[in-house]
């Protein structure tokens, strides 16, 4: 699931399998557990990209690492290994965790950020998050070849609106999500979804269509370079549309871990449509 919580840079990726006689609590426990060994991890990767960095980057530098791994009882209870047939939506009782931590830059302002997510098969077609789910209605043939189609909602972005007592404007909305598999080396993304920017207090809120297409290949084993455009059709701001671009390499160490490097633009002005500066970045690179 793809939020626009600022611009998300690292990705600290865990794969957990989680057996299905476990109880609620237990596996509430577990996540609980790798949750703050997760957050610890990033406080002190912030200080250190603190002290590296220093504060004259012009772009946002981002670094993409695994922290952890937990073994699965049976690999082939996990997501596929391969990113081009990896599923949109992750497998029975399958638990990932991902966290992520940048420093960036948008004009004036820079600063850390930081970022916490987490995904649990309930079955093979529906997946739960932190404030999204999705729910694949259409799934591909036996040899992981074909259409895949899924839909979601759920908590889509957050900006901070500029002015006297800066609120956070939560972003909501609904989305349909597609991946055409051509082969195991090459496969289509595509998306379409409505977000609605609750701004509070006040009757100004405001709301946008997104349309995004992306292609996967795998250059070498384990390897794939993904590219990704998104078009923004922006409601009630000043600027009525918005461009995304993105270029990414993920690399699979094993198939509980997943490591890569990416790179990105947006058009998107938040000081112009009303938000802080930092509630967006126009760059980014890292891994």
């Amino acid at each position: 699931e793809s939020l626009y919580l600022g611009s998300k840079v690292i990705n600290l990726s865990m794969y957990l399998y989680i057996h299905p006689a476990f109880t609620f609590s237990q596996f509430a426990h577990t996540f609980l557990q790798l949750s703050t060994r997760i957050l610890q991890v990033v406080s002190v990767l912030s200080l250190l990209l603190k002290q590296v960095i220093g504060h004259n980057m012009l772009n946002k530098i981002s670094f993409l690492a695994a922290l952890l791994c937990v073994g699965a009882s049976q690999a082939n209870e996990l997501s596929d290994r391969n990113l081009v047939t990896r599923s949109l939506t992750v497998q029975d009782s399958e638990l990932q965790v991902v966290g992520a931590l940048g420093y960036g830059k948008n004009g004036d302002e820079d600063g850390i950020e930081v970022g916490l997510d987490a995904r649990y098969g309930l079955s093979d077609d529906w997946t739960i998050g932190l404030g999204h789910t999705r729910y694949r209605f259409l799934e591909r043939g036996n040899n992981d070849l074909g259409l895949e189609l899924t839909v979601g909602a759920g908590l889509k972005g957050m900006y901070e609106k500029s002015g006297r007592g800066n609120v956070d404007v939560l972003g909501y909305g609904a989305d349909i999500a597609g991946k055409y598999v051509y082969s195991q080396d090459t496969a289509l993304v595509f998306g379409a979804q409505y977000v609605f920017w609750n701004v509070q207090h006040t009757d100004k809120n405001a709301d946008e269509y997104r349309f995004n297409l992306g292609v996967q290949h795998q250059v070498f084993e384990d390897v794939v370079i993904s590219a990704d455009y998104t078009l923004r059709s922006l409601n009630d701001m000043t600027q009525s549309t918005a461009h995304k671009a993105s270029v990414s390499m993920n690399y699979a160490l094993s198939k509980n871990l997943d490591t890569g490097v990416f790179v990105n633009y947006s058009s998107f002005d938040p000081v112009k449509n009303g938000f802080t500066a930092e509630s967006a970045n126009k760059q980014g690179i890292g891994g």
